[in-house]
């Protein structure tokens, strides 16, 4: 915790985020949640009325609208309760008129706007949500639905409306609950985190106490028992450390050779300039030949003993794609050629660069040979470290029959075609190198599709 770049402040940190974005969601969630079932609960209830309004609605043969009943809520008959209903008769020329409301409205009316009447009329049998104000000034939630009564011909409105109040003290109350009780979540989480980070990097302190003592020459390798996810760790050090003893004792004996093996043509080119100087320049040429060959000798050695593994080669596949698109499209840009492609980013080849460009072109090229103007690339992991590479057109399609004559001896099925007819072969045998496999389907295109499985992974984000 002394340093800048704390790997525990890293840990703790990444958790506390990932805590609070997490609860944060979740109490979002969980108020969103209970603000719609609210709203729902709301919105059912009223509908409830207007079905019971619209089912009690007749029409008198004087036509006159009548009804043979109200719904049974006491709150209807109780003025300015907050509950509500109004029945608005619609005349053809946009003429409203009551015919009908609850007691509780006393003298009032709900002052449904036009807009919202509009609405209804255009979409007659669905209910249309709007928020205004009642009699007594209190904010209203309320459903209105046009109607068609039996006689075919008169057309009503039934709006019930509630006080949207109680409802909205009732998501507050909720929303104060989650938030106390998902922020002692988060204390208590964020203190079993901090805990659980010094526990767990306990070993890594003794690791580097450990390093520290080799470092002073107080102990030759690391010592101890470690959780086992650092058992690896330590015995890659105390390898490293004795290959590091190793390449040190070798290097001082290379050196010891070298300086041997040139101390005596040194002594010789120092006794021989004391003499005859006609055969000076001979002679040093001989001896210095001797010194470099001796110099390359033991300076090779020491690089062969030092030399690090090579990390295995890597391609991405989705560079190599692009790049066999661009050229293919306009080499057969007479033809009005279309690739489309779909790789992941980040999808690797466990390969050479130059293998997949060499099966990659054999079939991009082939499919845009036998096309009508229209080839697919695609590319998608298909498990266990391995990748499928999809190359399909719309031409002509190959005979079931003849697919495994042409992977196994590359002939020609079109003589008349340009190309040497040995591409699916080439592909074929680099597959196989690769402990790949490939096959020909026919595509959805309705030309001939070329699958191959080769190995893959995926490129790192770090």
């Amino acid at each position: 915790m002394k340093y800048k770049n704390s790997l525990a402040a890293r840990l703790i940190a990444g958790a506390v985020l990932w805590t609070a974005a997490l609860l944060i969601a979740g109490a979002f969630v969980l108020t969103t949640h209970y603000s719609r079932s609210v709203h729902r609960v709301d919105d059912e209830r009223l509908n409830a009325v207007i079905e019971s309004l619209a089912a009690f609605a007749e029409v008198s043969p004087e036509g006159k609208f009548y009804l043979t009943r109200t719904p049974g809520d006491p709150r209807f008959e109780r003025v300015f309760s907050g509950q509500y209903w109004q029945i608005t008769s619609l005349a053809e020329k946009s003429k409203k008129e009551q015919v009908g409301r609850s007691e509780s409205l006393f003298d009032s009316e709900l002052l449904v706007p036009n807009s919202i009447i509009s609405e209804a009329r255009d979409k007659a049998g669905s209910n249309i949500t709007a928020e205004f104000s009642g009699p007594d000034n209190e904010p209203l939630h309320s459903l209105t639905r046009v109607v068609r009564l039996p006689d075919q011909r008169s057309v009503i409105a039934i709006t019930a409306a509630a006080d949207s109040r109680p409802g909205t003290r009732e998501i507050a109350r909720f929303r104060m609950v989650v938030a106390w009780l998902l922020g002692l979540f988060a204390t208590g989480l964020v203190l079993a985190v901090i805990i659980q980070v010094r526990i767990g990097l306990a070993p890594i302190y003794q690791i580097r106490k450990a390093i520290a003592h080799v470092r002073e020459g107080e102990a030759e390798k690391i010592e101890g028992e470690y959780p086992a996810e650092l058992m690896p760790l330590t015995e890659e050090i105390n390898h490293l450390l004795g290959h590091n003893k190793e390449v040190v004792e070798r290097a001082r004996t290379h050196v010891g050779n070298l300086a041997h093996a040139l101390k005596t043509p040194i002594s010789v080119l120092l006794n021989e300039t004391t003499k005859e100087r006609s055969s000076l320049e001979k002679l040093v040429q001989r001896q210095a030949r001797g010194m470099a060959r001796q110099v390359d000798h033991h300076l090779r050695r020491a690089s062969l003993a030092a030399r690090a593994q090579v990390v295995g080669v890597r391609t991405p596949v989705y560079e190599a794609v692009m790049d066999m698109q661009r050229t293919l499209e306009r080499l057969f840009k007479d033809k009005g050629m279309k690739i489309e492609t779909s790789v992941p980013e980040d999808l690797v080849f466990r390969g050479e660069r130059q293998d997949l460009d060499e099966m990659l072109g054999n079939l991009m090229e082939n499919a845009c040979k036998w096309s009508q103007g229209l080839v697919r690339v695609c590319a998608q992991s298909s498990g266990q470290s391995m990748m499928e590479i999809h190359v399909e057109d719309n031409g002509p399609g190959l005979p079931e029959q003849k697919r495994e004559a042409v992977l196994a001896r590359g002939e020609r099925l079109d003589e008349n075609a340009p190309g040497s007819g040995l591409g699916l072969s080439i592909v074929n045998d680099l597959v196989g190198a690769y402990g790949g496999k490939i096959w020909l389907e026919n595509s959805e295109l309705g030309g001939l599709k070329v699958v191959l499985k080769l190995p893959s992974t995926h490129r790192s984000t770090q």
